[in-house]
């Protein structure tokens, strides 16, 4: 039998395919740092944790990698990102939901992924004031930042009765000083920020925070332009590629990228504390063990126009396809010709050698669609091992893991830590009498309350039948009585109807501090303890304190 030949065509495509990565832009030798690719940035504001996923890409390699040389550039006093987006000062933005309006209006903004899926923007008021919810604001004076920036916060308002007319609007003021001085009684802040201050200086206050009422707009975008995407689609993709991953480095590396921030982009000479403060609220805005880092959703967008529209901020909707970026659009046969149109050029061979190029990049996205679909069902996976299906809160398992965080948080700076257990009286009376479905809207009923009268950072979850649990970071031993005391309450006025059946629940309580030496077991014991006196001394009542 004689040798086996070689096929000539695959030779000859073999050969143009050496010839284009030879001579390509995409060569090895474009790795080399002069020959990157210059991108600049505009963030969002001064340099701080809120923009850690930027720093850890351009730290850890991952812009150098896909061969750009990333530079990040602060806020400017009276320029937003996105006019500087638009001037062609820069070729990308760190943005708001308020891109919707620029949109709306003509502007050709393109969101390529949203960072934070719930935005840090909420009002905040002094205990001092007397203003415990949010209703008691009518007739006050409210500091808001104006135009869009209003929108959520006067949404929220809109909520609960309140208008324009019911409230003295106040220009926005940087300096907390404001509010701590009396000039307003309500002060737009983040939730990143302001209350750590506050904290720090020992000083009450009430969170309002607007997805607590339904108003749920996205938090940091970055945005780009449909001139940046079509003149260079395959920059843009591996420039989002290589920021998402920069984020989840910094969400699954905190404390490293904390240390980044203090040696090289301090501006704002913030403590390591709170870095530290700022880190955790992030990452719980982000919520990176519930959605992929950077996910947007259609149908969120669209509410958040109806609040822009509602508001008259917006007078038609917009066109959401041109909006959100399609990520699996962004290299087409076009830009692929553009892109090698010279060697191309060159010889017949060379045109087969790029089509064989293109068939290898379709198959690659081919894969990379695969490996989201999977990566997408495993986020999906773990969310669902982390949530109680019935009532939404988080369950047991999510609860201890957030709760070895704070407890380690709370014995490394000496911050106090409470537990509160609490357990509903009598459940099996409302299952035996009601049914087991008005027993199950009795704990989601439960599940409300609870949620509802959190403050912003505190774990809430169902960790069995009945039984709830609540850990509440830097609380004082008075404040976590004053939350259990409440929630016993709002329990017992929660009215329950079910198949034309209403009843009542109420609750057991107990609660426990993190004494000096406590491990997480023996604080979890105690407060099992304080609910087991409170059950002995008649239900429907809260037992605990520090030992």
């Amino acid at each position: 039998m004689g040798k086996k030949q070689s096929d000539p065509v695959a030779v000859g495509l073999i050969a143009c395919l050496l010839f284009l990565l030879a001579f390509s832009p995409v060569s090895v030798a474009a790795n080399a740092d002069n020959d990157l690719e210059p991108v600049r940035v505009q963030l969002k504001w001064a340099h701080q944790f809120q923009f850690a996923g930027y720093y850890a890409a351009v730290h850890q390699g991952y812009y150098r990698d896909a061969g750009l040389d990333v530079s990040l550039h602060e806020y400017r006093t009276g320029i937003s990102p996105v006019d500087q987006l638009l001037g062609g000062r820069v070729d990308f933005a760190v943005a708001d939901s308020g891109v919707l309006i620029y949109r709306a209006t003509g502007v050709p903004v393109v969101a390529l992924a949203t960072v934070y899926q719930h935005s840090p923007s909420i009002l905040v008021t002094l205990e001092a004031s007397g203003i415990r919810e949010l209703e008691d604001l009518r007739g006050q004076r409210a500091m808001l930042g104006g135009g869009y920036m209003n929108a959520e916060l006067m949404s929220m308002l809109n909520r609960v009765g309140i208008t324009g007319d019911d409230v003295e609007i106040l220009p926005s003021d940087p300096d907390l000083q404001a509010l701590i001085e009396g000039r307003t009684d309500a002060y737009n802040a983040y939730i990143t920020n302001e209350p750590y201050r506050l904290r720090q200086l020992g000083i009450p206050y009430t969170v309002f925070e607007p997805r607590n009422f339904g108003v749920d707009f996205y938090g940091d975008t970055l945005v780009t332009t449909e001139a940046v995407i079509n003149r260079n689609p395959e920059m843009v993709g591996r420039f989002r590629e290589a920021t998402l991953k920069g984020w989840r480095f910094a969400v699954n590396h905190p404390d490293e990228v904390i240390d980044l921030i203090q040696t090289h982009y301090n501006t704002q000479n913030k403590s390591r504390d709170h870095h530290e403060y700022e880190a955790r609220e992030i990452i719980r805005l982000i919520l990176p063990g519930v959605v992929p880092v950077g996910y947007m959703n259609e149908e969120r967008w669209r509410n958040i126009e109806q609040v822009f529209l509602q508001q008259g901020l917006m007078a038609d909707e917009i066109d959401m396809q041109r909006f959100l970026y399609q990520p699996d659009r962004q290299i087409t046969a076009g830009d692929i010709l553009a892109m090698y149109r010279v060697q191309i050029g060159a010889a017949v061979l060379a045109v087969l050698g790029l089509l064989m190029f293109a068939h290898i990049l379709s198959l690659r996205v081919q894969v990379r669609k695969h490996t989201l679909a999977l990566e997408q069902a495993r986020q999906r996976a773990e969310s669902e091992a982390r949530t109680d299906a019935l009532t939404g809160l988080p369950n047991r398992r999510y609860f201890y893991e957030e709760l070895s965080r704070d407890f380690a948080q709370a014995q490394r700076h000496d911050i106090p830590l409470a537990v509160i257990a609490l357990d509903i009286d009598h459940f099996k009376e409302v299952n035996d009498r009601y049914g087991h479905a008005a027993g199950d809207g009795a704990l989601c009923s439960a599940a409300r309350v609870l949620s509802n009268y959190m403050r912003t950072g505190d774990i809430v979850a169902r960790v069995g039948g009945e039984e709830f649990a609540v850990a509440c970071l830097n609380i004082s031993e008075q404040d976590a009585r004053a939350l259990a005391e409440r929630l016993c309450k709002e329990m017992r006025d929660c009215e329950i109807s079910h198949a034309g059946d209403k009843f009542r629940i109420t609750v057991s309580l107990g609660y426990a501090m993190r004494a000096q030496g406590d491990s997480m077991e023996q604080l979890m014991h105690k407060a099992d303890q304080a609910l087991y006196a409170a059950k002995q001394a008649g239900r429907n009542c809260i037992m605990g304190g520090r030992p």
